[in-house]
């Protein structure tokens, strides 16, 4: 516990200061003077001020000029080392990111981390409209996306020889390849006329050279490229870059319009104020920032000093945009309460101990008792958590209750258990759970559907409830969930396994080349569709001829 006398050389600047506990970070705060707030958390006159002095032995301070460095540094600080009784913002889901590494020749990648130095882009919502972009945007442009070490390349990969990539491992034109990530920062910062305009001279040109084959080639990019925007469903006709907040009770919601198209719709929760908010979502999540923020009317914008302009709506798109974005906020509150409730009868219906906050689902699939997997798909507060599925290989077993049995061991020997456990089957795979279970001196509820006639199974009973009741289909959607999952890997296992297998019957197609195949093709039909100059390219001509001969 840390003692007052800390305070005496305190200064009374504005600053940021860290209570920690050895290398664990306590909490994190702001200040306009520091030696007065500081004070009053050892007043004690709150119960988490008690907690954070009590669990601290020791006090950094960082004076900085004014409180508008104040939060800055604070906001960065708190995301960075997530102090335990800091706030912070809680994403509705793992939203991606567009990062460009900060290497000598830096690489583009997708992300859902933000802890990598870089440059980052986003959030987006739709992961698929984030990985189409930057492969389109690759094609254009020729940045890398492998993360290997240059110095060691003795010569370029496929992508080189594909024309998707500048290949900086080949060749020391700096200024050629850093001209390519300049132009990709323009349009992700959301300058869509520029990549157009640039995607038609490069056309106009090889259209004046008769190269029509290239031509061809920058036509379909633009048509890729316009078709892609159209899927985000708003377009405006001016250019915007502006982000549209909407909030209450704790929940913010963002419209990102970047380019006149509305990128991204993102919720996220925290018991903040609008200053706060814009500090760690800006700064703390390094999220790219619009020329200009619209939010609804309030008396206390004129006070918020914040690098970016903040407006109430000024035309009819920004009325638009704003009510778009209460409408999405009321029906998250709508949606929130049915899924709370819902889960509170899914305690009183099947008899658990507590509401199922978190339910973790599995299901077992093989083909003929051969790549045999289980997966793993989690539930939180009535929603799906894709970042968290896992899948586990498990050999080849026959037998579903065993490979329950194994599944139980390998998960939850290392990871917590949740509040239910849901299994895809009946009262065989139930008991085959919870016998695992007791195996490993773990108490948990484990509840199944048995599948013809979607009789629920518990540990005690099993009884049968209405096609159209809330908690049957509930248990419905996690069952399915968990089926699809389980199928999609053992299906792809026994493909990768059939592919592998018929690529090693061709004489000449070692380890190297198959992989090479592999990464640029995914599947044996599409290298037995490949065009043969292209196969060529990469194997030669020669094996090119003999894929083609034994495909």
């Amino acid at each position: 516990m840390l003692d007052k006398s800390v305070l005496y050389n305190v200064s009374e600047k504005p600053g940021v200061y860290i209570f920690k506990n050895g290398s664990e970070y306590i909490y994190i705060g702001k200040a306009k003077n520091l030696k007065r707030r500081l004070s009053s958390h050892f007043s004690f006159k709150e119960e988490k001020s008690r907690l954070i002095i009590e669990e601290s032995n020791s006090l950094e301070v960082i004076v900085v000029k004014n409180e508008k460095e104040a939060l800055l540094l604070e906001a960065t600080l708190i995301f960075k080392h997530k102090p335990k009784y800091n706030i912070m913002l809680k994403e509705g889901e793992r939203y991606p990111y567009i990062r460009i590494s900060d290497d000598e020749y830096p690489y583009v990648e997708v992300t859902r981390s933000r802890k990598s130095s870089g440059i980052f882009f986003g959030p987006f919502t739709n992961i698929t409209f984030t990985r189409l972009l930057l492969e389109i945007l690759q094609k254009i442009f020729g940045f890398r996306t492998c993360k290997k070490d240059l110095s060691k390349i003795k010569k370029p990969c496929i992508e080189y020889h594909l024309k998707t990539c500048l290949a900086p491992c080949r060749f020391e034109n700096k200024n050629i390849y850093m001209s390519a990530i300049n132009n990709l920062k323009k349009v992700l910062s959301g300058d869509f006329e520029f990549v157009k305009d640039y995607i038609e001279q490069k056309m106009n040109y090889h259209s004046k050279m008769l190269d029509f084959e290239n031509a061809a080639k920058y036509r379909d990019l633009l048509l890729s490229f316009e078709k892609l925007l159209n899927t985000q469903g708003v377009i405006l006709k001016d250019k915007r870059c502006v982000d549209y907040i909407a909030y209450s009770k704790g929940v913010f919601l963002v419209l990102k319009v970047r380019g006149g198209v509305l990128l991204s719709k993102l919720f996220y929760e925290a018991n903040l104020s609008f200053e706060e908010f814009l500090y760690q979502f800006y700064y703390g999540m390094k999220s790219d920032l619009p020329t200009k923020i619209v939010t609804f009317e309030s008396n206390n914008l004129n006070k918020i000093e914040f690098d970016i302009p903040i407006n109430v709506s000024l035309d009819d798109s920004d009325r638009y945009l704003l009510e778009i974005a209460y409408e999405n906020l009321k029906e998250h509150f709508k949606a929130k309460r049915l899924r709370k409730d819902t889960l509170k009868k899914i305690k009183e219906i099947l008899g658990l101990k507590k509401i199922p906050y978190r339910i973790e689902g599995t299901d077992i699939s093989h083909r003929n008792g051969k790549f045999t997997v289980a997966s793993l798909v989690v539930f939180e507060n009535g929603v799906p958590k894709p970042e968290e599925y896992r899948r586990y290989k498990l050999g080849d077993i026959l037998d579903d209750f065993e490979s329950i049995r194994m599944f139980v061991r390998k998960r939850y020997t290392k990871h917590e258990v949740p509040d239910l456990i849901f299994v895809d089957g009946g009262r065989g795979q139930v008991n085959a759970a919870i016998e695992a279970f007791n195996e490993l001196g773990l108490n948990v509820d484990v509840i199944g559907i048995a599948k013809k006639e979607e009789i629920i199974v518990t540990k005690n009973k099993e009884f049968k409830l209405k096609e159209n009741d809330e908690v049957l289909r509930t248990l419905i959607a996690i069952r399915d969930e968990t089926h699809r999952v389980a199928n999609s890997f053992s299906g792809s296992l026994k493909l990768k396994n059939y592919t592998l297998s018929k690529l090693d019957d061709i004489p000449g197609i070692g380890p190297k080349r198959k992989k090479l195949l592999l990464k640029k093709y995914k599947s044996i039909e599409n290298i037995k569709m490949a065009p043969l100059d292209e196969l060529s390219k990469i194997v030669g001509k020669k094996i090119a001829l003999r894929l083609k001969e034994y495909l």
